[in-house]
């Protein structure tokens, strides 16, 4: 099996450098003629560069058209198929590639001799839409394995873009991924053409009967449904998808049950065993028996893949897609994506085999949300949908090289034309050439529909969420979608304006109009790395304020602990002023605090002469103490997980950045005694510590706000409510998959509305989920509200199980990753099986009948319910943040 990775092909350029030199001097001194073409290919005769080869035998005369083979075997293939075929490392290789005027590759310089390239007509055919990060754009790409970092990454993109500098026509499908191409191969936005990919044609002139003929002549008679599985590579590593012994038995049912057949095709450079699975129902259908999958795609029923850009080429079939990712946290730290992976897979991945075949089940059908998301691929990733790319890029390269006049015209299908951009700080007004139907600005975890007055389009850019004043959309980026596609022109100057709650730019990015909110800030301001002169005057001595400054989980709301204080503060002591640090303009704040936006002058001051900080998490690396200043961390939980220092995988590194924040510290809020134990050891803290209990959960004793609160998150009143709030995986970004959660909540019982509640870190990350009976609150400020609307909470190992022992309502622990997450991601400070007060379920069917039994259950486990309340909540009593208050004024922290 090919060993390839960036390491190894990196190490071989390093070494070959001398050879490089010696083709440059070589392509100085011998003239090259518009009367020889080479093409060749990473994976032998295919991709791009085959159809364009034959369609340039066609139509071009008196030019000699040669093949650059690789090995014995692709020799023979290409010879098989009628080409003129040469050795690409013989002597004649080198020599046709520096004669030819023009050089047609799909992987890169090194399909031909890469030695002879320097000076000819390079087109780089690239072998399918880019969705991962590409060579200038990926750490992965730049790893030189014999030297370190600091020297190997700079040497790298020096020769990555030396290698960019030689393409000359890079033609691609869409001007969506244009900036793909100009940042990851480091080319001119001139030399990018959008024709469409000749690997493509076949898509759209192959009809289904004929595919299915050419397939069953691969791998033998085919049932009624054909499944083809396609996982990418992992530069060295073992595919993390291969399934297990039971799985595979799984597998085999349902292809039985549904009388299909799974195709597996690997990528050439992947490592991973299928072979566990083969049987009449599972079959091979690797490189070796098929060259170019695309030839075969249009009788394939359903695919499913995880990152690999068939999913794109797929959709001009028509035909659904499922996304496979179970590491999809790591690949994207590792390799990264050029969009959301949920922007590509539509929301929809999974990260286990159960869940694929859940959803091959709902793909199928001619109606389906997978079809729906195939045929937005096509219209966003597809330009000329129509088989003629090849004579397009042919027509192009003709009249780059000058031996045609004309090149490609624009794409048939017309885009509308945005002729103004305004503002009033409010709205967003966008006129454009032709009334459309619809219009939205979608974001990851908001969208605005605009009004439509003709041409006119307006767009709210302060909106009310949850139940607060109007505020500014969350930051991000937002495409506007005509009539359900983004590709527009934009004939208007863009825009970029701030206003006191955002700061907005309005441009054209991908063949569309991006709307981009982001924080009021001017440029340059940064909370987190400030620049040396604004460090310097917040080091500089400052007189104290009679404030306190809170932050909660990095500013990304005004909630948890700090939340539970101010409110205690407001009442008890309105005279101390109260700024709140939020990342942007659309985080609401408490009534009569002062907002302050990190990084902002006012941030910087308030955080340096307020005589309190209030912070439920670290306080980042700029944070210095300052004399007078006492900082109270009330932290956000008690915990199950093992937590700093107690975890097993510190580096020394990362021990040292605990134990300091330690030192920051003037005071440390616990919610227990148990908690002020485990603080001692995963801290080294040696400071007081305060027992008062948790202030976020004062709320929960209010039951006249649960009104307020079921109105805000829209949950009628005899609705009863499930409250589902996993918390987050150290080795994944989103919230857990292990429900198909739109189609849970369908099966709860019709009186029954699930609120999903993401952890925090999972923010910034996905999209909202939408469904009947389904209200997605991962945005909703504080969870203390949601837990006191909810009549059963549904957890895992999230610290929400402590704090809603306040409620004394049945919890249901819902932890299909026990194992997992106990021996390898955290490991638990105590046997949660043996003394969880409520049922514990591990599958889909066991939570469904604990939920449905939740009330009747209860009773089985009121004295587990006491014996934990009366441990981990003795304190949540509707009072904790006035007994913190009274403690900071007892030490002399408000003066």
């Amino acid at each position: 099996m090919n060993k390839f990775s960036f390491e190894t092909g990196n190490l071989r350029a390093l070494r070959n450098l001398p050879f490089y030199v010696l083709g440059a001097i070589a392509a100085a001194l011998v003239p090259r003629t518009p009367r020889i073409w080479v093409f060749g290919c990473g994976v032998g005769p295919g991709e791009g560069a085959l159809p364009l080869l034959r369609r340039a035998r066609e139509r071009l005369d008196g030019v000699r058209l040669v093949w650059l083979a690789t090995t014995q075997d692709e020799l023979a293939e290409a010879r098989s198929l009628g080409l003129d075929t040469v050795p690409k490392l013989s002597a004649r290789g080198l020599w046709l590639t520096l004669r030819a005027r023009v050089i047609v590759v799909t992987h890169g310089v090194g399909d031909v001799n890469r030695y002879g390239v320097r000076g000819g007509f390079v087109v780089q055919l690239w072998h399918g839409i880019p969705l991962k990060r590409l060579h200038l754009d990926s750490a992965v790409a730049l790893r030189a394995p014999i030297l370190p970092a600091l020297i190997g990454r700079p040497l790298m993109r020096l020769l990555y873009r030396a290698a960019g500098r030689q393409l000359q026509l890079f033609p691609v499908s869409s001007e969506r991924i244009v900036s793909r191409i100009v940042s990851g191969f480091g080319i001119p936005r001139d030399r990018i053409a959008v024709t469409g990919d000749p690997r493509d044609d076949v898509l759209h002139t192959v009809d289904r009967d004929t595919a299915r003929s050419t397939l069953t002549a691969l791998v033998g008679e085919l049932p009624p449904t054909v499944v083809l599985h396609a996982p990418t590579w992992r530069d060295g590593e073992e595919d993390p998808s291969v399934p297990g012994a039971d799985m595979w038995s799984e597998i085999h049912s349902w292809l039985e049950r549904n009388d299909a057949v799974l195709l597996v095709r690997t990528h050439p450079l992947a490592h991973g065993d299928y072979s566990g699975g083969s049987s009449h129902r599972v079959r091979m259908l690797d490189s070796t028996l098929l060259r170019d999958v695309n030839t075969v795609l249009p009788g394939i029923d359903a695919v499913v893949t995880d990152y690999s850009s068939i999913a794109f080429d797929f959709a001009l079939t028509g035909g659904p897609t499922v996304f496979l990712a179970p590491d999809v946290a790591g690949y994207t730290a590792t390799r990264g994506f050029y969009e959301p992976y949920r922007t590509f897979s539509g929301g929809r991945h999974v990260a286990s085999w159960t869940h694929v075949l859940q959803q091959l089940d709902e793909a199928l059908p001619p109606d389906s949300a997978a079809r729906a998301h195939s045929a937005w691929l096509r219209s966003e990733y597809f330009e000329w949908p129509d088989g003629s790319a090849t004579d397009r890029v042919l027509d192009e390269i003709l009249c780059r090289t000058g031996q045609a006049r004309t090149g490609v015209a624009a794409p048939s299908q017309a885009r509308p034309a945005i002729v103004g951009l305004q503002t009033d700080g409010a709205t967003l007004s966008v006129e454009i050439d032709n009334a459309p139907a619809s219009a939205r600005l979608v974001g990851a975890r908001a969208a605005v529909a605009g009004e439509i007055d003709g041409g006119s389009l307006t767009f709210a850019l302060l909106v009310s969420r949850w139940g607060s004043p109007p505020l500014a959309l969350p930051s991000g980026d937002y495409r506007l979608s005509i009539d359900g596609s983004s590709r527009v022109t934009l004939a208007a100057a863009p825009l970029d304006e701030t206003r006191e709650l955002f700061r907005m730019r309005a441009a054209a990015v991908d063949g569309g109009l991006v709307v981009r909110i982001g924080a009021p800030l001017r440029d340059g301001q940064r909370a987190s790395r400030p620049g040396a002169q604004q460090l310097l005057d917040y080091l500089r001595p400052r007189r104290r304020e009679k404030a306190v400054w809170f932050e909660s989980f990095y500013g990304l709301a005004a909630s948890d602990n700090p939340l539970g204080i101010d409110r205690a503060l407001a009442r008890t002591h309105p005279e101390v002023r109260r700024y709140w640090s939020v990342v942007d303009g659309s985080v609401a704040v408490p009534d009569g605090a002062i907002r302050v936006i990190e990084g902002s002058a006012q941030w910087w001051q308030a955080r340096a002469e307020a005589r309190v900080l209030v912070a439920n998490d670290w306080l980042r690396w700029a944070y210095r103490p300052r004399r007078g200043q006492h900082v109270l961390q009330t932290w956000h939980g008690t915990m199950l997980k093992a937590l700093g220092l107690d975890r097993p995988d510190m580096s020394l590194r990362r021990r040292f950045a605990i134990t300091r924040q330690g030192w920051r510290w003037s005071a440390l809020l616990a919610q227990n005694y148990y908690s002020e134990r485990i603080f001692r050891t995963s801290y080294a803290y040696r400071g007081p510590i305060w027992e008062t209990g948790y202030p976020r959960n004062d709320v929960l004793a209010d039951a006249g706000r649960a009104p307020v609160v079921r109105d805000a998150v829209g949950v009628r009143a005899d609705a009863r409510v499930v409250l589902y709030a996993p918390t987050w995986r150290d080795d994944r970004d989103e919230i857990v998959d292990y429900l198909d959660l739109v189609k849970f909540a369908d099966e709860l019982p019709s009186d029954h509305v699930l609120l999903v509640r993401g952890h925090s870190r999972t923010l910034s990350f996905g999209q909202d989920l939408h469904a009947e009976r389904l209200i997605d609150v991962t945005g909703y400020p504080d969870i203390a509200d949601l837990m006191l609307i909810a009549d059963v909470l549904v957890t895992d190992y999230s610290s929400v199980m402590f704090d809603f022992a306040a409620t004394n309502k049945p919890m249901v622990f819902f932890t299909p990753d026990l194992a997992h997450y106990e021996d390898v991601l955290r490991g638990f400070y105590f046997d949660l099986i043996a003394e969880a007060p409520g049922a514990v379920a591990a599958t889909r069917a066991e939570l469904l009948e604990a939920i449905r039994d939740a009330d009747t259950s209860a009773e089985k486990y009121a004295a587990r319910r006491a014996l934990w309340h009366e441990k981990f909540a003795p304190h949540d009593d509707g009072r904790a943040g006035e007994r913190v208050v009274a403690r900071m004024v007892e030490a002399g922290w408000l003066g």
